[in-house]
């Protein structure tokens, strides 16, 4: 037999093949229990928001989807494990800004690729960070801020949920726009460093509404600006950083679903597709924008061109700031 024509059916039949693979992939999936990782603590927003999704992907999968929250490394030990897994459907992720398009280029060795490590499956929504300080503060606006900062130079602090974070740059783009120096104190997620605002340890925190709205409201926390373009419609009375004297600010913060490269791409299109549909249920929408949040309803394939343009958006602030892991 002719050696090309040989060669075209062994093509053939490997092509035949993984499309039998991707078919019994979806026709089988799930058939046991799927574990979600969070890399970070119980408590802060991403871990809210997977448990969400995870409530959710459990109702209409008919499996368990167990939250198990793998914390350390600001968010890279958790979001590792997942490059490492198996691609098969049975272990995703809610991850998060941080360890996808910040922390990666700061590490001299990164041990995964936020592009190529992994299956971009779902990114719900975004959300700007909230310029918040403990009740006791004496700030009642971020110009009063700006005016202790510069009256007690080098004696307050700021925490983050973690070093390089979006918390961290974004306090750091801060600090920058108006000259200020304040103390880092990086935390391992964004409730601990909550509970040290509340308490009156930090006296600066840079969190995303998921996670610090409900304080926020309450009266635990006291919200001086919010890092949008724009006022949120969920807190009118909170002005934006830019309006406030430094009119470029504007950053924000999100939490993802992926899973390992060479999921299949039948199980990814529909956790995408399950997902798109919770984050676009009314009751869904409104606990977003109530927490200071923005829907977002993006394919995966749309979702990976968003995560190129957040490492070259972060990178560039990287690079400016000469911004090092310490």
């Amino acid at each position: 037999m002719n050696r090309k024509i040989v060669g075209a059916l062994a093509a053939s039949l490997v092509l035949a093949a993984g499309m039998t693979g991707a078919a019994q992939a979806q026709g089988t999936w799930p058939d046991r229990p799927i574990r979600m990782i969070v890399p970070f603590p119980p408590g802060g927003g991403t871990d809210a928001l997977a448990r969400v999704v995870a409530a959710h992907l459990q109702t209409v999968l008919g499996q368990p989807v167990p939250v198990e929250n793998r914390s350390g490394g600001s968010g890279v030990v958790g979001t590792e494990a997942i490059a490492r897994a198996a691609p098969d459907g049975y272990t995703i992720a809610m991850t998060a800004s941080g360890p996808m398009t910040i922390l990666p280029q700061m590490m001299p060795n990164p041990p995964y690729d936020p592009v190529r490590s992994f299956a971009h499956v779902a990114l719900p929504s975004v959300t700007p960070l909230f310029a918040v300080v403990p009740p006791s503060s004496p700030a009642r606006s971020l110009s009063g801020l700006v005016d202790l900062a510069r009256q007690r130079a080098g004696q307050l602090n700021y925490c983050s949920i973690g070093v390089a974070s979006p918390s961290h740059l974004s306090a750091e783009i801060f600090l920058r726009s108006f000259n200020l120096k304040m103390e880092h104190i990086p935390h391992r997620g964004s409730a601990p460093a909550l509970t040290d605002t509340i308490a009156g340890h930090c006296d600066l925190l840079f969190d995303s509404g998921t996670s610090s709205t409900p304080q926020i409201r309450q009266g635990a926390l006291r919200a001086l600006g919010v890092s949008a373009a724009q006022r949120l419609s969920g807190f009118p009375d909170v002005p934006t950083i830019a309006e406030q004297g430094a009119p470029s600010f504007e950053t924000s913060t999100w939490s993802a679903v992926i899973a390992p490269a060479g999921t299949p791409a039948p199980i990814v299109e529909r956790l995408n597709q399950e997902i798109r549909r919770l984050a676009a249920m009314p009751a869904e929408r409104e606990r977003v924008m109530s927490q200071g949040g923005l829907p977002v309803d993006l394919s995966p394939a749309e979702f990976t061109r968003f995560l190129e343009r957040e490492i070259e958006s972060w990178g560039q602030v990287i690079r400016a700031g000469n911004i090092q892991l310490q």
